[in-house]
């Protein structure tokens, strides 16, 4: 699609050529140089890519060429071609003469090739000197720093940024909610539990239905010894966002330590009640171990199996029949395992809803449509 659409660009650049030859012909005979003619015959020869090189250096740039150049600018930025989109808009800003808005405008999409390249510090340089201009560029130019500071983990520079925004965006307090999170687990990483806690009082405030705050709030309070309030923090991330109850669960455990485990017990049902997941089928088979012994255990698995199954879940079933059967009998359990171990060791468990991205790990921040919070965990057969 996006060679057609090139194609269609370099048309028009062929018809604007063709119209400004004709409109200037009186007054000079020879307005198409030799590289727009070569152009043509790398178009017509099927060499899309060297005739956009070609027009690029001899199309000039003028307000009546302007959107050709920033059309085929873009369209090769997207195409993931971002040294030839930054050729174009270099070309723009270094032989237009244009109204001041117009080149301002340029160098945005000159800041986005450079981000799109990694080049995160001529990003930042190009989007500066734009966050002093007034309107529309004002808030993209802090877009851009915005998205800048969050590559480089600057989270307290991407807090300020984010606070000079004034246009309405309505995912920006959640973004701003992670910002104070990741502060929040620098502070745990550092040993620093009250530094984490105060960070997260502000990520709260920004978002109140974020779970990961509540998580880490659990962690944070663990570290001091609160087990109190960390079993309160995690157990409201039920009715924050019951699907990151999974995630929980080995706090949960600490947290429950050093109480009755009748109380963990009856949590865990409360949850399968509403997330019917895997991991808290196995979590909760383990508090009934005690109770109702390996047997017990196997059927109350396999009971959750028939209306849920999962490969996951199937697997932990085998483990407990070969713990209980010997000779021919745990050799084939021993190969089904086998099996099922094979089916998912490469398969992903976690996955983005906003773009498709899966892994084998949780990532808050999206690394391909970098969305926050848009990953979860995976349900059904292969996941949970």
């Amino acid at each position: 699609m996006d060679n057609w659409l090139l194609y269609a660009l370099i048309v028009a650049a062929i018809a604007i050529g063709w119209w400004l030859g004709r409109r200037d012909r009186s007054k000079a005979p020879e307005t198409l140089g030799p590289n727009y003619y070569q152009g043509v015959n790398y178009l017509l020869n099927d060499q899309p890519d060297r005739a956009v090189a070609a027009f690029i250096e001899d199309l000039a740039v003028s307000p009546d060429t302007l959107e050709t150049h920033l059309a085929m600018g873009s369209l090769l930025r997207r195409r993931g071609e971002v040294e030839k989109a930054v050729s174009v808009h270099e070309n723009i800003l270094r032989h237009a003469v244009l109204e001041r808005s117009t080149m301002l405008s340029v160098q945005l999409e000159l800041a986005r090739d450079y981000m799109q390249a990694g080049l995160l510090d001529r990003a930042e340089a190009t989007v500066e000197s734009l966050v002093d201009e007034p309107g529309q560029i004002r808030t993209e130019a802090l877009s851009i720093l915005l998205e800048v500071y969050e590559r480089e983990k600057e989270w307290d520079k991407a807090i300020a940024a984010a606070g000079e925004i004034r246009s309405v965006e309505p995912n920006l307090p959640h973004r701003v909610s992670h910002y104070y999170c990741e502060l929040a687990e620098v502070g745990l990483g550092g040993g620093d539990a009250d530094l984490a806690l105060r960070c997260l009082r502000q990520a709260r405030d920004h978002d109140a239905t974020n779970a990961r705050v509540l998580l880490l709030e659990g962690r944070a309070e663990l570290e001091r010894g609160n087990h109190d309030k960390a079993r309160h923090a995690l157990t409201a991330i039920l009715e924050v966002d019951p699907r990151r109850v999974p995630e929980s669960l080995d706090l949960l455990r600490a947290a429950f330590a050093d109480g009755p485990a009748q109380e963990l017990e009856a949590y865990l049902e409360q949850c399968l009640e509403r997330v019917p997941a895997t991991s808290l089928v196995l979590a909760l088979a383990e508090q009934k171990r005690e109770t109702l012994g390996d047997v017990g255990v196997a059927k109350f698995i396999a009971d959750y199996l028939k209306r849920n199954p999962t490969i996951r879940g199937l697997t932990q079933l085998i483990d407990l029949h070969i713990d209980n059967t010997s000779g021919a009998a745990r050799e084939n359990l021993s190969i089904l395992r086998s099996f099922t171990e094979a089916l998912v060791v490469d398969k992903p468990t976690y996955r983005c809803g906003e773009c498709g991205f899966a892994g084998k790990s949780l990532h808050w921040h999206c690394p391909s449509c970098r969305q926050w919070g848009t990953t979860e965990p995976i349900f059904g057969l292969e996941g949970e």
